[in-house]
C-alpha cells in the first residue's frame, strides 16, 4: 500500500523537494545511511525512499510521516517547515490528480504497429512468391503437355483445302515443311519426319501425276495429335 496515496516518484511544490532536503543534510554530517539506520531504527529501504521522494515504497502514510518525522528530528531539520511541506505535496499532488494532471502510470506512446515487417516475414514472402511462381511454371508445362501440339504447315504455302485443286507443280519430290512444339513426333503421310530443337520439321515427300493429299500430324508427349491437311496436283 503507498503512503500517503502517493504513485508518483517525485512531486514538488517549489524549490527543493523534501528528498532532496533530507540527502543534502545527511551528506553535509558526512553520515551514511547505516548510521541513520542505526541512529532512527528506520530501515534503509524507507531512509533511501524518503530521500527519493518515492511515498510508493512506504507501507502507509502513518508510517510515512512518522518516518519522515523521526529523519528529520535526528537530521535537526526544521519539523514545523518540513511537515508542513509535506502536506503542501500532498494537497498538490491530490489537486493535479483531480484535474487528471498526474498520471499513476506512465504511459507508452511509442507507437507499435499491428504489423512489422520483419525477416522472418520477409523471406516466408519470398519463399512464397518462389513457390506461385515455381507452381506457375509446373503448371503450364502440364497443360502444354496435356495439350494437343501446336502444329503450322511453311510449305507448300499455296495449297489449300484436303479436297480442293491444290497446289500445281511439276516435280516429282516435294520438300513440306513446318514447326511443332519440341519433343513432337510429325509425320506425313504416315512417315516420320525430322523434328529440331526449335521445333521445326521438314521432309522430303514423293509426288505422282495427279492430286496428291498431304496428311501432316504432330503427337505430343501426351498422346494427343493435331493434324493438318492439303493437297498438290503434279503435271
Amino acid at each position: 500500500m503507498a503512503a500517503a496515496g502517493f504513485r508518483t516518484r517525485r512531486v514538488k511544490v517549489e524549490g527543493v523537494s523534501i528528498g532532496d532536503r533530507l540527502k543534502r543534510s545527511r551528506t553535509r554530517k558526512k553520515l551514511s545511511i547505516g548510521d541513520v539506520e542505526e541512529a532512527t531504527r528506520i530501515r534503509a529501504k524507507f531512509l533511501l525512499a524518503l530521500e527519493s521522494d518515492s511515498w510508493e515504497q512506504i507501507p502507509s502514510e502513518v508510517y510515512g510521516r512518522g518516518y519522515l518525522e523521526t529523519y528529520a528530528t535526528f537530521l535537526k531539520l526544521n519539523i514545523e517547515e518540513v511537515m508542513r511541506d509535506y502536506d503542501k505535496m500532498r494537497s498538490v499532488y491530490a489537486r493535479h490528480c483531480q484535474e487528471g494532471r498526474i498520471e499513476l502510470t506512465p504511459k507508452n506512446t511509442a507507437f507499435i504497429p499491428r504489423f512489422m515487417v520483419t525477416p522472418k516475414i520477409l523471406m516466408l514472402v519470398a519463399l512464397s512468391i518462389g513457390m506461385l511462381g515455381f507452381a506457375s511454371i509446373i503448371g503450364y508445362q502440364l497443360r502444354r503437355y496435356a495439350a494437343a501440339p501446336y502444329l503450322e504447315l511453311i510449305s507448300p504455302a499455296e495449297a489449300k483445302g484436303e479436297a480442293g485443286p491444290g497446289l500445281v507443280v511439276n516435280t516429282e519430290s516435294l520438300t513440306v515443311t513446318g514447326r511443332t512444339v519440341a519433343g513432337a513426333v510429325v509425320r506425313v503421310n504416315g512417315q516420320v519426319a525430322v523434328v529440331g530443337e526449335d521445333g521445326g520439321w521438314s521432309y522430303q515427300l514423293s509426288v505422282t501425276e495427279g492430286v496428291n493429299p498431304i496428311v501432316v500430324e504432330a503427337t505430343g508427349p501426351s498422346g494427343k495429335t493435331t493434324k493438318e491437311v492439303t493437297s498438290v496436283i503434279v503435271k
